[in-house]
């Protein structure tokens, strides 16, 4: 190489180095960005299976297990229940005259204090059947043991022998004037107690699909704006739905006050309300004023979520096949994950969304 390369070269690397330093020199006025890298805990599935009622994860031998359901006392008398914001679907019903009474339906049978439970009616059967549930009553109408002959419904009666085992009388309730009929209570234990001795199959019926068809993604229904709810079942007896923006939930109230479990004083509250309107009527004749609700055939509905409302269909073909909602366009209905309340409720009669 001569030395006139030699300089030239010299002379492109000094220069390079110069360009460099000025170059550093600039970008120490830039604030330095500081990349936290979060690394997600990893989590494990193993062992947890999606309850059929909630499409949230618990514990799979739990979720394989039959669901139970319990009659529970709404009458304003029998404020407040306990137990019934663990309940994973409750549904609401007119019993006999005004009053309407509550299915409260566990996956997970964790409460230590359940109830009031309260008598059944015909109709409940239907319920009962549309989750493949062990039913739980205390007593019941002329038209219940009708159908228990004929239907053979999964039910455990604790008037049969099992009060003791099944339920007891809470010692407060039971010494208060016109309180006895409201005294009566069940636990996650003593159901599991009971059920061990009348012998009902314990895994739910693998042949049967889920009731409740769960989306992955969050829905925001197109449709009725639904930030207020409000089901008249009678004069006496509306219940009413606020939505919490913030926590996007329905808040249940009634008898114009919060729908309160006594266990835990927490409001009830859902992430979906089906409306399910259909033909109810008094029972000719009948001196306590019961009615006759009908949960086989079809009708219309509504689903209630995330602030919005939208027209819905419902049908049942018969007592062992389960009732399927669909949407408007015909499909099978998607619903979010989480609780859900279901109004059944006369179709001659209008709810109010605001």
């Amino acid at each position: 190489m001569n030395n006139k390369l030699r300089t030239m070269l010299l002379i492109l690397v000094v220069f390079s180095i110069v360009l460099t330093g000025c170059s550093t020199k600039k970008e120490t006025n830039v604030p330095e960005i500081n990349e936290e890298v979060i690394q997600e805990e990893s989590f494990s599935y193993e062992g947890l299976a999606k309850n059929p009622l909630t499409g949230l994860w618990i514990d799979e031998e739990v979720a394989s297990r039959r669901p139970v359901a319990i009659m529970i006392n709404n009458i304003k008398m029998a404020l407040p229940q306990s137990g019934i914001s663990e309940a994973d679907l409750i549904y609401e019903v007119l019993a006999e005259g005004d009053i309407t009474r509550l299915v409260a339906i566990f996956q997970e049978l964790e409460s230590e204090k359940i109830g009031p439970v309260r008598s059944i009616r015909d109709y409940y059967f239907n319920i009962s059947f549309d989750h493949d549930a062990i039913i739980i009553h205390h007593g019941g109408s002329p038209q219940a043991f009708e159908a228990i002959k004929t239907l053979k419904p999964s039910n455990i009666n604790t008037l049969s022998g099992l009060e003791g085992i099944m339920t007891w009388r809470d010692a407060v309730r039971r010494k208060q004037k016109g309180m006895l009929e409201h005294s009566l209570y069940t636990s996650g234990d003593r159901i599991l107690a009971g059920w061990d001795k009348v012998k009902y199959r314990v895994e739910r019926n693998k042949d049967s699909k889920p009731f409740f068809n769960f989306s992955e993604e969050e829905i925001i229904p197109i449709g009725k704006e639904a930030n207020e709810v409000i089901i008249p079942f009678s004069k006496t007896y509306v219940s009413e739905f606020i939505y919490d923006e913030q926590l996007h939930l329905y808040k249940k109230s009634h008898h114009k006050n919060s729908h309160i479990d006594e266990n835990n004083y927490k409001q009830l509250e859902f992430k979906n309300i089906i409306v399910q309107f259909t033909d109810i009527r008094l029972i000719p004749g009948d001196a306590e004023g019961r009615r006759d609700v009908k949960l086989i055939g079809e009708g219309k509905g509504l689903y209630i979520t995330n602030g919005m409302a939208k027209e819905i269909t419902w049908s049942k073909k018969n007592h062992n096949t389960p009732t399927v909602f669909k949407d408007e366009s015909g499909k099978e209905l998607i619903i979010n994950t989480g609780k859900t309340y279901i109004g059944i409720f006369p179709s001659n009669k209008e709810i109010e969304l605001r």
